[in-house]
């Protein structure tokens, strides 16, 4: 991800917490290779991904 522009400094407190909010999602969004092959290794793959969607549902409630 590239941080694409300057954000301006009379944000509300709303908006600096949805823009990390953003932020956070994404990085549970991003496929983790290494973490995915332990959870083939470990033979819970598919309890890792259900984990992950119950967590990015969670995530959607939180915004302000």
């Amino acid at each position: 991800m590239k941080d694409q522009n300057t954000i301006l400094d009379d944000e509300s407190l709303d908006q600096k917490w949805n823009r990390g909010l953003d932020l956070f999602i994404e990085s549970v969004q991003k496929p983790d290779n290494a973490l995915r092959g332990c959870a083939h290794n470990q033979k819970c793959f598919n309890e890792l991904m259900a984990v992950r969607e119950h967590v990015l549902e969670y995530l959607k409630t939180q915004r302000r």
